[in-house]
């Protein structure tokens, strides 16, 4: 099959103070010819077939796709929670596809960010000790803890909730605090799935304008899987993904929020409705 590489292209962000991606810089993430293949000879099902795209630093990139279509697969190689069954997938020059246990969960704790659907916090601990608890794993001094904690709390908007338990937080707030722990020890990547599907509008309206500021203003390469056309159209590219390969690109360009919502919903529909690329 021929092979869609799908890059990074210069465009102008139409958020005021949108982060433009480092497009002369070596990418943070760059999947190489990636499959994923489940089951036996008899029975094949080819979750990710001949994927290939770059991310550059300072991209916030949305993938869409639907239900099936490969998109979380692709999200979980990347985060390392799955194997590519071939194919590479750098992290800042570095190929961790062959990475060791060891190895391995050095690269998480230092290089990757992780927000999660249902953010993933710990009951017993509160804001601040979820959010240290990634810099508490580094080996980090006591001293330094407090200070970045209450830095990127504060950035965040979660500041007034380092004291709280999660039960005792809205589901926006646990969000926010999840992102702040993605931050707080300064990840090459942050990866977020879904991070708005368990909240209401108004909530993932404002987790979708703390990830923009995120990427806008402390400069975090950003990778978000998502379903929601509506946080899809944060993102300054959507990769499209179906049947496991990727079938289309969107850049913001100079779009708006509300244009490039109706372009992403037009491709969903080209893609349900079994279009052609354009």
């Amino acid at each position: 099959m021929t092979e869609v590489y799908a890059t990074p292209q210069t465009q102008t962000a139409a958020r005021p103070g949108g982060s433009a991606p480092s497009l002369g810089a070596r990418p943070i993430l760059s999947v190489r010819q990636i499959e994923k293949v489940y089951g036996n000879r008899d029975s094949v099902t080819r979750a990710i077939n001949d994927i290939s795209f770059d991310v550059a630093p300072g991209e916030f990139v949305g993938i869409m796709g639907p239900s099936g279509s490969g998109k979380t697969t692709l999200l979980n190689c990347v985060a390392t929670i799955d194997t590519v069954t071939s194919g590479h997938i750098l992290v800042d020059g570095r190929d961790i596809t062959g990475l060791r246990s060891r190895a391995l969960a050095k690269f998480r704790r230092d290089d990757l960010g992780f927000i999660f659907q249902d953010s993933n916090l710990l009951d017993t601990l509160t804001g601040f000790e979820n959010i240290a608890l990634a810099l508490t794993v580094k080996g980090e001094s006591t001293a330094s803890i407090k200070p970045r904690v209450q830095a990127i709390a504060r950035t965040l908007g979660v500041d007034e909730v380092l004291g709280k338990y999660p039960y005792q937080m809205s589901g926006g707030q646990k969000q926010r605090i999840a992102a702040a722990r993605a931050m707080v020890a300064d990840p090459k990547l942050v990866l977020a799935d879904e991070p708005t599907g368990a909240l209401d509008s108004r909530s993932a309206t404002v987790m979708l304008e703390t990830l923009s500021m995120m990427n806008a203003d402390l400069h975090a390469t950003i990778m978000m899987v998502t379903h929601d056309s509506f946080a899809a159209s944060f993102a300054s590219r959507i990769l499209f993904i179906k049947d496991g390969e990727v079938f289309h690109q969107l850049y913001r360009g100079r779009k708006t929020n509300d244009e490039l919502y109706q372009n992403i919903a037009d491709t969903l529909t080209m893609i349900t409705t079994g279009g052609d690329r354009r």
